[in-house]
């Protein structure tokens, strides 16, 4: 049961019944009837505060409170971002009939990079998003993700404009020398055009 904490209170009585008694009875009938099972249930609130607020019955919550699992909010297990990321494309695919079967570097980068406020749901409806809207048969580009992500990245406050072209050079040149400067290789893993590669060389400072 997803959003156990948000039950309205007439439901969270009749859950706590069917708990601890294993009964319960069909809309429009009076006769009760038996039930044995294993309730996993699962809430985003903050308990402590729905408790405090006589939002969620603390009866309800020991009833079910026997085995707690804590997940951590998904910007704080960004390791797991690639794995879901991997299950989502291979969903989406499926369900779209697409070839999309990885996404590149640039755009993993953006989704790990991300706080995801939203959490996983926040993380799927994104991938679907991309699936549905990527141009490449085989891989989603950072093109493809959804534009709040901030998929150009901006200077920061205390670095000055020269030294920031500085450091996307080097990254530039680090993914030229990483492919041996296929530049095809390299636009794909950037999600970029030929020509927008081209300005990025062009415009690359001069070492002093």
């Amino acid at each position: 049961m997803d959003e156990v904490a948000e039950m309205p209170p007439q439901t969270q009585i009749q859950l706590l019944r069917t708990l601890q008694e294993g009964t319960f009875e069909r809309v429009g009938e009076s006769i009760p009837r038996k039930t044995d099972v294993r309730v996993i249930s699962a809430t985003n609130i903050n308990i402590k505060e729905a408790l405090k607020t006589n939002k969620l019955r603390e009866d309800l919550y020991y009833r079910i409170n026997v085995i707690p699992i804590f997940i951590p909010p998904l910007r704080n297990r960004k390791e797991d971002i690639p794995y879901l990321v991997k299950y989502f494309i291979d969903e989406f695919s499926k369900m779209y009939r697409k070839n999309t079967n990885d996404i590149t570097n640039a755009a993993l980068e953006i989704l790990t990079n991300h706080d995801w406020p939203g959490n996983i749901r926040e993380l799927e409806n994104v991938i679907e998003y991309a699936v549905v809207r990527s141009k490449n048969k085989n891989f989603i580009t950072k093109d493809s993700l959804p534009s709040y992500l901030n998929i150009i990245p901006k200077p920061a406050v205390n670095i000055h404009p020269k030294e920031y072209k500085k450091e996307n050079a080097a990254e530039l040149v680090r993914l030229l020398e990483k492919y041996q400067w296929n530049r095809t290789k390299v636009v794909e893993d950037l999600g970029i055009g030929r020509t927008t590669l081209w300005r990025m060389l062009k415009d690359m400072p001069e070492e002093n």
